[in-house]
């Protein structure tokens, strides 16, 4: 099953909001409006701008950041999942897929802010990550800031290690610092246990790359390629309690009048 496809079963079955992401865990208010704080300081969000949230999902976070801005528009490529978001209320504009399930349909440079956050999972090759980039850079305005979040990386996955001889080495070297701060390094694993447990019981099949550690994407490859659109690309790393935090990064790119 592709990804559009799961999120569609997903949708139609799953009866609790917060699983609706995908996310094993699920994505709670609580933990929505914390990452929405870290977004609105990384992407210095005004009471002035225009908010896209590409891949929003059902709008935790969209709803979150909304009564920050002027007008927020909410994206997500799966009628079923937007259907469920225009359920949950919120000063938020939806658009869904096209005709045919074709892409949503954006007006070029509309917005000032673009935020992509929690979907490059869904992507497996740097040439389908350039095309949602390139996505990214016609929706936002000049002098606009787009945030492509939670973004799987080739360094950071590389140092994390699986297994039980991983994770003992994972506790007592780079990753030490999560002890002290009481983050349970399993808590991803058995999430996952129980979000898998929990699919079966609605019958759904994930996509095959589900619950598989993403080998990550190259960030200077990335970098190179906002760069040639013409962005300046800050790389942020995400608070260490964040789910995904000992994996992923932040890319924070500014573009030019």
């Amino acid at each position: 099953m592709q990804w559009a496809g799961f999120f569609e079963s997903l949708a139609n079955q799953e009866p609790d909001d917060e699983f609706v992401t995908g996310r094993p865990g699920g994505l709670s208010p609580e933990l929505a409006g914390r990452i929405a704080n870290d977004i609105a300081a990384k992407m210095d969000l005004r009471a002035s701008d225009t908010l896209l949230d590409y891949g929003s999902g059902t709008g935790a976070i969209t709803r979150a950041l909304a009564p920050r801005v002027a007008e927020t528009t909410a994206v997500d490529r799966t009628a079923s999942v937007i259907e469920r978001g225009m359920a949950g209320g919120g000063d938020i504009t939806w658009v869904g897929p096209g005709v045919g399930g074709s892409p949503p349909t954006l007006s070029h440079g509309a917005f000032t802010k673009i935020l992509s956050y929690y979907n490059a999972q869904t992507f497996s090759t740097h040439s389908e990550l350039r095309e949602h980039i390139e996505t990214l850079r016609q929706a936002v305005a000049r002098a606009g800031t787009v945030m492509f979040g939670d973004v799987p990386d080739l360094e950071r996955s590389g140092q994390w290690k699986s297994g039980e001889r991983g994770r003992e080495e994972n506790r007592t070297t780079w990753m030490g610092r999560l002890q002290k701060r009481d983050i349970d390094l399993e808590r991803d694993e058995r999430n996952l246990a129980a979000f898998s447990d929990r699919l079966k019981g609605l019958g759904i099949e994930p996509p095959s790359e589900f619950g598989k550690p993403h080998p990550g994407f190259d960030r200077d490859i990335v970098t190179r390629m906002f760069r040639e659109i013409g962005g300046e690309v800050t790389i942020v790393a995400q608070p260490i309690e964040f789910p995904n935090a000992h994996t992923s990064v932040d890319y924070v790119v500014q573009f030019s009048e």
